[in-house]
């Protein structure tokens, strides 16, 4: 039986789509999950690394240890600031609702917003971390100000990916 896409209409997929499934719908969750919990992960590494290489004699602090309560609360911060990516996710799953046969536009759009928002987010995966094991004494300023900065403008990067992979999918379907 082929698999239903919205229950209201009674409105079947495309047999396109099926073969391919829709597992590039969940990269937006993906990216998601590595940017906003990567950093827990991260933070005891980059501790672990800076007692391994510390470079006292250069006149540099000893790293701190990283701050159970920043541990905590870091994920939902940046929850918080990555919310574009859940907006996409979003976005994605009503359209292809709503517009199953659009399929392969959507795709390429996914893909082209998820790419063009994971590049900023790297920033953010690679920082966080070094900023938490910082011994400088206002360390961790650099996180809040990328968090404010993704909250305002990481959806710009995504518009821009959006209609890029739409507007590949147009010519190719030209």
């Amino acid at each position: 039986m082929p698999t239903r896409v919205n229950g209201d209409r009674g409105t079947y997929a495309p047999i396109s789509l099926q073969r391919h499934g829709v597992q590039w719908v969940f990269m937006p969750l993906i990216a998601f999950a590595i940017f906003a919990f990567g950093p827990l992960v991260l933070t005891p590494i980059a501790y672990i690394l800076s007692l391994l290489v510390h470079l006292s004699s250069f006149g540099g602090l000893p790293p701190r240890p990283p701050d159970p309560i920043s541990l905590l609360l870091e994920p939902p911060l940046l929850t918080i600031a990555l919310w574009p990516f859940l907006a996409l996710y979003g976005t994605t799953r009503g359209m292809l609702i709503e517009q199953p046969e659009e399929w392969r536009s959507l795709r390429l759009a996914t893909i082209g917003a998820t790419l063009a928002m994971s590049l900023p987010g790297a920033l953010l995966l690679v920082g966080v971390p070094f900023d938490m094991v910082s011994p400088a004494r206002d360390a961790g300023q650099g996180t809040g100000f990328l968090c404010l900065f993704f909250m305002v403008l990481l959806w710009i990067p995504g518009a821009v990916g959006w209609l890029i992979g739409r507007s590949i999918a147009w010519l190719r379907h030209l």
